[in-house]
């Protein structure tokens, strides 16, 4: 089991070496407007799961924030950055029930554009790890969603970890989930995001296959740095998330989380190799 007093000094951890990221950022911005530099535009996608009823005013706040803070834009649509400017994408995964009674009304009040990724298997059923599932919203709730305000990707059929599929399972859960939808709406389905935020080189390659025209991770990045960009990174956000956690991943400081995750790998990697190996290819044995 997990401690939860490790869990809350990561997320501390985190929360201070962004605000490191983001004074340093800031920075770079100032020197650049006195030195009459053009400082270009930059987009944060954000992508929530669930906004239970005791979490609305929190999530509330949140949207209040983003609308003051940047400017809100559709993330399925074409995007082109002008320079100066913030914008912010949201996104939602596993289309949830709570997202229909609690999100829309708000996203509605401030007019903010959102992206549900829908697993096309679970609609109207519950999902989620034993002991905390949660009810998926049903395909007439799922049809009522206002489409100008709300666009619809796939977030596949079964939710599985793509990469431990074999190609053709994984290929079966990309198209057939695409397939689905767009039945169920009759519009095209287009975008997609990866369950678990698992994918690789040729995971993104399928996708292409399938017809997608735009596919999310879940590593923090700045988003459309080329109007093209057909992988989009994404930092995950909660309703629960402290105001400043929430403020620093709005300004995109939470963008070194994936140099540091891989970091952490080779790392790993290297000490495993010396376990096996020995310092000097010994096989483990000292000498």
């Amino acid at each position: 089991m997990i401690n939860p007093s490790k869990l809350s000094f990561v997320r501390l951890l985190k929360c201070v070496i962004s605000v490191g990221v983001f004074a340093a950022t800031n920075l770079q911005t100032w020197l650049g407007r006195l030195l009459r530099k053009i400082h270009p535009g930059a987009c944060v996608v954000l992508y929530y799961h669930s906004v239970t009823p005791d979490q609305r005013t929190r999530f509330a706040a949140q949207l209040d924030i983003l609308s003051r803070s940047a400017e809100p834009i559709d993330v399925s649509k074409e995007v082109r950055l002008r320079p100066g400017v913030h914008y912010v994408g949201v996104t939602f995964d596993d289309a949830f029930e709570n997202l229909v009674q609690q999100a829309l009304p708000e996203l509605k009040k401030r007019n903010i554009p959102a992206t549900v990724f829908v697993i096309s298997d679970a609609l109207g059923k519950a999902f989620g790890p034993a002991g905390r599932t949660e009810k998926v919203m049903s395909l007439e709730q799922l049809r009522s969603l206002p489409a100008e305000l709300i666009s619809i990707g796939s977030h596949t059929v079964t939710h599985p970890m793509l990469p431990l599929l074999s190609e053709g399972e994984a290929r079966a859960e990309l198209m057939q989930s695409r397939r689905t939808l767009e039945g169920f709406l009759y519009r095209p389905v287009l975008t997609f995001s990866f369950p678990f935020g698992g994918f690789s080189r040729r995971l993104t390659e399928l996708c292409r296959e399938a017809g997608y025209e735009r596919i999310f991770t879940t590593a923090p990045a700045f988003a459309f740095t080329d109007p093209g960009q057909f992988v989009v990174g994404r930092v995950r956000v909660d309703p629960t998330d402290w105001p400043l956690e929430f403020r620093l991943k709005l300004a995109g400081a939470y963008r070194w989380l994936p140099a540091a995750f891989a970091l952490k790998r080779k790392i790993v990697s290297n000490r495993m190799l010396r376990l096996l190996f020995g310092p000097k290819g010994t096989g483990g044995q000292s000498h």
